[in-house]
């Protein structure tokens, strides 16, 4: 009897329970579904994918959920709540993006993210030497000036004498009165890796041209003499070498063993100009017993983006173990890097070098499978200082939480209403403060690398009475 006597009220409870799902004004449990948010990130001047740029979701309360634009330039989270996030792109060599989104229950469209090329600065390398310029350093110039098997002409001495037009014929015999001749009668010239015929110092008669439009074979009849042709302001920078000098390996051959070689690098190569553009293979392993791969990136310590052409140096004992062996790699395009062959176990020191900046060393054991992250610092952080004061009075506000929206920064006001965030990558952010009975109005921040922005946050009651836990 008293089941009986309940049915009737349970039937009603549930009733009522499906009714408040459809009242106006309330959100469905559809609403509340997870969405896919997906897009693509492409070079907003040339419309290409961006492979490898890190794609950053965050919501107001601080969760952040990241990934990695594919060789499209596509990249998906899945499971998304509809909300307010901030959607941010990061990429070496492209200004960073920051925008905010709203997902409604329905989700979003496909995403197009532009990127806008941006040039990254090298810092010098000694406090007296001019910065190098990123491209020439590649061709490994640098490296053989330090080594100084040759002659060189750095940057800035071919651009002071580079004034008017003077033919290279007459230029490169200046370069020659200034270096060790060579027995032979006539010396290859090369110009960007590229053979392009013989000097006496005295001009050329080699059957390559180039135009404007770059390297070329004449399509007609004799090709005009290459360094007459030419104009110093073509030039940036030189190597001339005279036997028994080594000879850079895209230029050693029979003739420039025995005769030497005068090496040209173009102007454009030696601007210093953006991040060097470097197409690296990662080695493949023999698959000899007892040696295994080491796998890994390097990355940029406070902003974590992946580092294209780092070096890796790794010191590590042979298999003997009495002598030790230096092997050094460079990352590809994504930021990876692999060591091969290195033997199982072995205690590997690694340290990673991007520019003139390089990481800690650390040791790691060589083992199948393992993947090491390297960082460097390369982006400088910034910092954004404040205060915090109610708008009616002036008066600051103590034990004050101040949030970068759409990060996980945060910093409490001390007991002058002043609030500090350090460490910051540079980007755009929106503060908020936080008091309980006040109307935080957001404002929005520009911070550059290494700067120090101040800002003042005021708050304004929202009610007559005052709040009992905020004061100010």
């Amino acid at each position: 009897m008293i089941a009986t006597a309940r049915a009737p009220l349970l039937l009603l409870l549930l009733a009522l329970a499906t009714v408040v799902w459809i009242v106006p004004g309330s959100r469905s449990l559809a609403a509340q579904e997870a969405v896919r948010v997906a897009g693509t990130v492409t070079d907003e001047t040339t419309g290409q994918p961006i492979e490898g740029a890190m794609v950053r979701l965050a919501d107001f309360a601080g969760s952040v959920r990241e990934t990695l634009s594919g060789s499209a330039g596509g990249f998906a989270f899945e499971g998304v709540a509809p909300g307010e996030y901030v959607l941010g792109v990061r990429r070496i060599g492209y200004e960073g993006l920051s925008t905010p989104l709203e997902i409604g229950p329905g989700g979003l469209a496909t995403l197009n993210l532009g990127l806008t090329p941006q040039a990254i600065p090298l810092e010098p390398l000694n406090v007296d030497v001019e910065g190098r310029a990123p491209r020439l350093a590649e061709t490994g110039f640098y490296d053989r000036l330090e080594e100084g098997w040759g002659t060189y002409f750095e940057p800035e001495w071919i651009r002071t004498r580079s004034v008017g037009f003077i033919r290279l014929s007459r230029f490169v015999s200046n370069l020659q009165g200034r270096a060790p001749l060579s027995r032979c009668a006539q010396v290859q010239v090369w110009y960007d890796e590229r053979f392009i015929g013989y000097t006496s110092a005295w001009g050329t008669s080699g059957p390559v041209s180039i135009n404007a439009a770059g390297l070329h074979r004449s399509a007609v009849g004799p090709a005009p003499r290459i360094l007459d042709e030419l104009s110093v302001t073509d030039v940036g920078a030189a190597e001339l070498y005279t036997p028994p000098a080594p000879i850079p390996l895209f230029a050693l051959n029979d003739t420039t063993a025995v005769c030497g070689a005068i090496i040209l690098w173009s102007d454009w190569t030696a601007r210093t100009a953006e991040i060097p553009q470097v197409d690296v293979k990662l080695c493949e392993p023999a698959g000899h017993a007892g040696e295994v791969a080491l796998d890994g990136f390097v990355e940029d310590e406070l902003t974590g983006v992946r580092l294209p052409a780092a070096h890796v140096f790794a010191t590590y004992p042979t298999s003997e173990g009495a002598l030790r062996r230096d092997l050094a790699v460079r990352t590809d395009s994504l930021g990876r890097y692999r060591l091969c062959d290195l033997p199982a176990g072995a205690a590997v020191e690694l340290e990673a070098a991007y520019g003139p900046e390089t990481g800690r060393r650390d040791v790691f054991e060589a083992a199948s499978g393992t993947e090491v992250r390297l960082i460097v610092q390369v982006t400088m952080p910034g910092a954004i200082t404040g205060l915090v004061v109610n708008e009616g009075t002036g008066r600051p506000f103590r034990n004050v939480p101040v949030v970068l929206v759409g990060t996980d920064f945060r910093a409490v006001t001390n007991t002058a209403g002043r609030f500090s965030v350090e460490g910051l990558p540079p980007g755009a952010y929106r503060l908020r403060a936080i008091c309980e009975g006040f109307e935080s109005l957001a404002q929005d921040v520009e911070l550059v690398p290494g700067a120090s922005v101040r800002v003042m946050l005021a708050l304004r009651p929202e009610g007559p009475l005052p709040p009992r836990r905020c004061a100010g």
